[in-house]
């Protein structure tokens, strides 16, 4: 057809059904009567041949070519006529577009017999071969984890998807125009799971590794590494609490004798260190067991040991900021946890590593940043010296402890 009509839109009636028999007697030649023992059957269903761009189907609407009813003196039924829509133009791929909306019935059957005579057979309904991806008299498309890669209409064209090509956390998707080919198009069950593979984050990292056997053995391998670096580590870091902290500078002769106060401090720095006694007072150890929820901590009530060397207000005060330091951050329980589920070796190598940072910053503190205020010993506030960080060492444990000298 050179001019098919762009459009087809049915509410009523579209008939070309065959006729059935009535049992009519006609008064000529050759006709039968109605007292005959033989009678003639339904009609045949006529040809129904649309050329056409799109086609809407009311609700109501009926196209019809269906075969008329046979007698009962051995007449059957007529067969089933033919409908036939020529598309002449079939959208596919990307800019495919729906070419038929049917709402309502399309009819092709064989006519029924009455009695004794037989059904008609049914009759066609067809449509122009559709190309890749759709199916179907209407060329609509390929369901979801289905392809098509040759032109035809029937069903059965539209193949199954491999199944060794779907993640077992995917599902197939539709595609506008349908599937022309493999792979399928699909998409992860879960935004939680990445494409292409839909693997987890963790699940990535381990197949980018070369999967679970090997990434077990590089795992295994960094904590062994990690807990060597982490041994020497400690090692040096109990080694340092043995070097002799640092003491403010000896200026005695830059200081102005004019100034009584000064003169005093001066005779107080010049002062020799060995009529002091180095022998510690009193070891107050840590409480807690130094984890992330409860942290290293000590009392704010001197013991009675030390009640004669400190002030106890500043000692309150210097009780405070050790506690501060000695605590952790959130972050710091937060990373343990989540290495706790995912790794514990790492998890503890992680804690350990903390722990030791603590008690670093608490020496540090101790040597360096406190002023000692809290000692009654003039000249252990001068000289930075009467405290004292350590840990000490045992075969089943090891504490830590702040000495007073």
């Amino acid at each position: 057809m050179e001019h098919p009509l762009s459009s087809l839109s049915v509410e009523g009636a579209v008939r070309a059904d065959g006729e059935s028999f009535e049992g009519t007697v006609w008064k000529q030649e050759y006709s039968v009567s109605n007292d005959s023992s033989i009678a003639p059957g339904g009609g045949s269903g006529g040809t129904v041949l649309l050329f056409l761009h799109t086609l809407t189907l009311g609700k109501s609407a009926i196209l019809s070519s269906v075969g008329g009813y046979g007698s009962s003196k051995g007449g059957g039924g007529g067969g089933g006529g033919r409908i036939h829509f020529h598309w002449s133009f079939i959208p596919s791929g990307d800019v495919y577009q729906p070419i038929a909306r049917v709402k309502g019935s399309i009819h092709a059957r064989g006519g029924l017999g009455r009695d004794k005579s037989g059904v008609g057979e049914n009759g066609t309904v067809t449509g122009k071969a559709c190309p890749k991806g759709l199916y179907g008299t209407f060329c609509v498309e390929c369901p979801a984890g289905t392809y098509k890669n040759v032109t035809g209409s029937d069903r059965s064209l539209c193949h199954r998807c491999p199944a060794s090509e779907l993640p077992h956390r995917a599902i197939y998707i539709a595609v506008r125009g349908g599937n022309a080919e493999t792979p399928c198009p699909y998409e992860c069950i879960s935004d939680r799971y990445g494409m292409p593979h839909c693997y987890t984050a963790l699940e990535e990292l381990i197949y980018t590794f070369g999967g679970p056997w090997l990434f077990s053995l590089l795992l295994v391998g960094l904590l062994i590494l990690l807990a060597l670096v982490l041994s020497v580590a400690r090692t040096k870091l109990v080694g340092v609490d043995e070097l002799p902290g640092p003491s403010p500078p000896q200026h005695g002769h830059q200081i102005d004798h004019s100034f009584p106060f000064l003169e005093s401090l001066n005779e107080v720095m010049e002062t020799n260190r060995a009529e002091e006694s180095q022998s510690h007072i009193h070891r107050m150890y840590f409480m807690g067991p130094n984890s992330f929820s409860e942290p290293w901590h000590l009392s704010h009530t001197p013991a009675e040991e030390i009640k004669e060397i400190v002030y106890e207000g500043a000692y309150g005060i210097f009780v405070d900021e050790i506690n501060a330091i000695a605590a952790y951050q959130w972050w710091e329980g937060a990373i343990y946890t989540i290495l706790s589920i995912l790794a514990y070796p790492v998890a503890w190598s992680w804690q350990q590593w903390r722990r030791r940072m603590k008690l670093q910053q608490l020496r540090e503190f101790v040597r360096s940043e406190y002023d000692h205020a809290c000692l009654r010993s003039c000249r252990s506030r001068a000289l930075y010296e009467g405290i004292k960080v350590s840990i000490y060492f045992s075969w089943s444990s090891s504490f830590t402890i702040v000495a007073f000298f």
